[in-house]
This record gives structure tokens, C-alpha cells and sequence, in this order.
């Protein structure tokens, strides 16, 4: 008889633990539970996790961060491959030599040659490429309807032509900061090499390149009337 108990109790225990075993590592609900493991950017966020507003952004989750993954900046090369290729730009002329890169809305403006059969309507058309969609589109720039930045940037680098002839067909313009009569940005000679800070000053209704180089930019430029943070970083003479 004590035999026999034994045995029940015995079966009892193992069907236990055999139960117990089958909840735990078997039951659907708790491997549904599993949480996905992160390993980028985009699943931080989407995971509702909290994002640092640095540049690039950042996400943090489980002890660890992720970066968000910035697309590279177009050379001047790559974007000129764009605006060629674009069919709209394509229709309203050809490209030019001539160009410059918009520092505050990540644009380059490829002048365009305008096909004669479209006739002229005092419009001066340009091809440009967005360097964070790296598409292009055309903005004809006629009379009215000219971006505020766009014509001191290609005023300048007329003016840099002049002084520079060597580099017509390669210099490039950024402008980082700008007023109605006042630009401060850099120029790069020929792509991929250091380039210069420049800064140009609407002087009698014209533009007027007053500073160039890779050198201190001079405090006593504050004369031409300069906002206070264009020579931040200047140097008393």
C-alpha cells in the first residue's frame, strides 16, 4: 500500500515539473512577448525610444546608442550628373560652366543656356539639385520671383571669376550667412582641395567681395556695416 502511494506521488511531481516546463519555455503569449532586438537608428525611434535633436540625431535604447544615419553631401560632379539627366532642365536649354551652392537651403544652381525656340522672356533659368533629395527641378528666376540668396550668389562668383580667372570653370561659391547686403561664406578653388573664407559687402547698390582668404578675418570689417555674427570669430587688427 505505501508502495503505491509512492508511486502516485511520484507521477504527481513529474507531471508537475513536466507542466511547469511546458508553460514556461513552450507557452505562445510568453515568446510573443519578446522584444525585438535594436541594432540601428530608425528601430530606436520607431520603438518610441528617446531621440537627441543633435546633428545627426541620436537614440537611445537598452544601454546603447544609435546614430542617425546622414546621406552624403553631392559634389559638385554628382550634382551636375543629376541636373544633366533631368528632363525638365533638359527641356528649357543647356547647362552651362557656370554654378554655386547655397549654403542655407543645400541647393546647387547650375545656369542654364536657354533653348532659343522657347523664346526670351527676361528670365535667367537655372537647373537646381537639392543636396538632401538630390533631385532638381528648374526655377526660371525671372523678374519677381527670384530667391533672395540665389543672385548675390551668382553676383559673387562673377566677381571671383574676374579676380580668379585661372579657376572660371571651377571655382565654387557657398553661402553660409546672408543679409540683403551682407554674405559671408566660402569658396573652394577646384573641388575636393581646402578653399577660403570670403566676405562681400552690397556697397552703392553693387556687390563687393571686401574679404578673401584662410587667414583671421579682420575685426575692422565691422565698417562695412557686418551683423555681428558674421565676425564673431575675428581678430582685432
Amino acid at each position: 500500500m505505501t508502495k503505491t502511494i509512492y508511486a502516485i506521488l511520484l507521477i504527481i511531481i513529474v507531471l508537475a515539473l513536466a507542466g511547469y516546463w511546458l508553460f514556461v519555455y513552450k507557452s505562445p503569449a510568453v515568446n510573443n512577448n519578446k522584444t525585438p532586438a535594436i541594432t540601428n537608428f530608425d528601430e530606436c525611434a520607431a520603438a518610441g525610444n528617446p531621440i537627441m535633436e543633435s546633428y545627426p540625431r541620436q537614440c537611445n535604447a537598452n544601454g546603447q546608442t544609435f546614430t542617425e544615419t546622414i546621406p552624403a553631401s553631392l559634389n559638385a560632379d554628382g550634382a551636375r550628373l543629376i541636373a544633366a539627366n533631368n528632363k525638365e532642365c533638359g527641356i528649357v536649354g543647356v547647362l552651362s560652366g557656370q554654378y554655386t551652392y547655397n549654403e542655407n537651403s543645400k541647393t546647387w544652381w547650375f545656369d542654364i543656356e536657354r533653348n532659343l525656340e522657347l523664346g526670351d522672356d527676361g528670365c535667367n533659368p537655372a537647373c537646381v539639385v537639392s543636396d538632401l533629395t538630390k533631385t532638381a527641378e528648374v526655377n526660371l528666376r525671372c523678374t519677381g520671383l527670384i530667391e533672395p540668396s540665389e543672385p548675390a550668389g551668382e553676383k559673387i562668383r562673377q566677381l571671383f571669376t574676374q579676380k580668379y580667372p585661372t579657376y572660371a570653370e571651377t571655382l565654387t561659391v557657398r553661402i553660409a550667412q546672408e543679409t540683403a547686403s551682407h554674405v559671408r561664406g566660402t569658396i573652394v578653388f577646384v573641388d575636393g582641395e581646402p578653399g577660403g573664407i570670403f566676405l562681400a559687402a552690397k556697397i552703392d547698390g553693387n556687390w563687393q567681395i571686401v574679404h578673401d582668404g584662410n587667414g583671421e578675418i579682420p575685426c575692422s570689417l565691422s565698417s562695412y556695416g557686418f551683423p555681428n555674427d558674421m565676425l564673431s570669430d575675428c581678430a582685432a587688427e
